[in-house]
């Protein structure tokens, strides 16, 4: 709750904002007021203040005087100040007195309770940050402090192979780590990877918040002998616990799924964990590989726990994506069709849930780049001038980690694209939109002149005079001599047959496509594709 000061030598002003404003809805727990600068300060010093209403022209000390005053003693407070005059004077003093905001009067009282939600908001997110440094300083000074033992180095050895995983070999180093388990002890292993960070952070601080992590985890470890917690990469760790007893899952969910909440409230991520079964010391290895394979098939989820033993794949099949529709829209520039229904197919995808795993991400997003790629080439675009280097060049991992992940960067590559492709649509004469209109839709059989005029908003027969008149041929001679030159590079560099490329020119029947091809080009099609293999 928040509390707030009114300060107006004038006490209608002062009833008129404690009537007018709705300080409940606001979160406001008490509201003080005072008529003077004198009046105000008492208030300060046996009440807490995060928020003053002041007014400025007061006789008996101004508003500006407190304001000064108040910054100096209690430089949380946010004021708000009020006037008749809309003097710049006054204006500048606020200013300089880092004042949130400054109102003339008669205040609107709904403009002024969204004022005060923004001041209100404002000390949410620096009470939240002083918070976050607070902990990094913390855990800062635990990790400046940090020295490796020789016990850690054993299990950071074992994971990374560097031990052979067989028993006798293993007898041997543990005794070096000073570590003994008996012959009938097991090991639940659970692994634990951040999936995302709250904050941006920078490498270091990245590191020092790890750190913060495995602390976390090995004081929640302290009560059982032999525990350990294990740095994996950047961001995991595997947590090996020595039991003689099997677990009670639901116990092991309750654990998890607290350690879960606490990470997100205190350590500002989000972060799942993965509990695998109890086996022998010599089967540990293989068992963080398992973790880690059902953590990489995570796509949909965050903090949740996953048991190894109950996490069996489902069955149910995806639908494939509709990218000859979506490629459609994007040709007509439909941004936010096309937008709405990529945005609705990935998000179906969160009800299949153990359906969804990398493979399917990987598979939609070499789907989904072939399909931008061309659309981009039969707009007369090369990808090299459209997207960064990186996106064609750069491995994948950041942007198939998950499905929210995914979503961003399609989001990203759509409108990129389409901006492109709108440029150059705008650039381009009727007769060239035209132009690219056909070659588009080359294959359309039933492709007429008032498709072509109603694409470029154009009445037909002008759109046949002003076409006429740019290249010299009717719309109708344009369309049959593109459909030869696109069957022409079809004979010439695809094994098609005859009748299959007729199809894709436009022409429904084979006859037809031989004669006019021959009249055009002097010899059948076959004849064609011969001649151009001899070349």
């Amino acid at each position: 709750m928040y509390h707030a000061l009114l300060v107006d030598d004038e006490v209608h002003a002062v009833r008129g904002l404690q009537a007018g404003v709705n300080w409940e809805r606001l979160n406001v727990g008490s509201v003080y007021t005072a008529h003077s600068l004198k009046q105000a300060q008492e208030v300060f010093r046996s009440q807490s203040v995060h928020l003053m209403v002041c007014d400025i022209e007061m006789p008996l000390g101004s508003g500006l005087e407190l304001a000064a005053w108040v910054k100096e003693h209690y430089p949380d407070t946010e004021t708000i100040f009020l006037t008749c005059h809309s003097d710049f004077q006054f204006a500048q003093q606020a200013i300089q007195l880092d004042s949130f905001d400054y109102l003339l009067k008669p205040v609107d009282y709904s403009e002024l309770e969204t004022v005060i939600g923004r001041a209100f908001d404002k000390m949410a997110k620096a009470r939240e940050l002083r918070s976050f440094e607070e902990t990094h300083h913390h855990y800062r000074r635990l990790w400046e402090s940090h020295q490796p033992v020789v016990a850690e180095l054993f299990w950071q050895d074992l994971i990374q192979r560097k031990i052979p995983s067989n028993p006798e070999a293993l007898c041997g180093h543990l005794r070096k780590a000073g570590l003994a388990f008996s012959e009938n002890i097991r090991f639940l292993t659970v692994y634990t990877r951040v999936q995302r960070w709250h904050k941006e952070l920078s490498e270091r601080d990245q590191r020092i918040m790890e750190y913060a992590l495995r602390n976390v985890l090995q004081e929640a470890m302290e009560t059982t002998p032999g525990a350990a917690v294990i740095p994996v990469a950047n961001g995991s760790f595997l947590t090996v616990i020595p039991l003689e007893l099997p677990v009670n899952n639901a116990e092991t969910y309750e654990h998890c799924d607290a350690f879960i909440r606490n990470c997100n409230q205190y350590l500002y991520c989000d972060i799942s964990c993965y509990v695998g079964d109890r086996v022998p010391l010599y089967e540990l290895v293989g068992m963080l590989r398992s973790l880690q394979q059902l953590d990489e098939n995570n796509v949909t989820q965050i903090n949740r726990t996953f048991i190894l033993s109950e996490s069996k794949k489902k069955g149910s099949r995806l639908d494939p994506a509709p990218l000859a529709g979506w490629a459609e829209w994007m040709k007509q520039g439909a941004r936010d069709k096309l937008s709405e229904q990529v945005s609705k197919y990935l998000e179906s995808w969160k009800a299949f849930d153990g359906s969804v795993d990398a493979q399917a991400l990987h598979a939609f997003y070499q789907d989904f780049l072939q399909m931008i790629f061309f659309v981009l080439q039969s707009k007369g675009l090369q990808a090299n001038q459209v997207f960064a280097q990186n996106l064609l060049t750069d491995k994948p991992e950041s942007v198939l980690r998950s499905l929210a992940s995914l979503q961003e960067w399609v989001r990203y590559v759509i409108e990129v694209a389409m901006n492109h492709i709108h440029a150059i649509e705008e650039n381009l004469s009727v007769v060239d939109k035209a132009k690219r209109f056909i070659a588009e839709q080359i294959g359309q059989q039933d492709l007429s002149r008032e498709d072509i005029a109603r694409h470029v908003y154009l009445n037909p027969d002008y759109l046949s005079r002003i076409f006429k008149k740019e290249t010299g041929m009717s719309l109708s001679d344009f369309l049959q001599q593109s459909r030869i030159e696109y069957a022409k590079e079809l004979l010439a560099n695809t094994g098609q047959s005859v009748s299959d490329i007729a199809v894709a020119s436009g022409y429904s029947n084979l006859s037809y496509f031989s004669t006019i091809f021959k009249k055009a080009t002097g010899v059948n099609p076959v004849d064609y594709r011969k001649r151009s293999q001899q070349k």
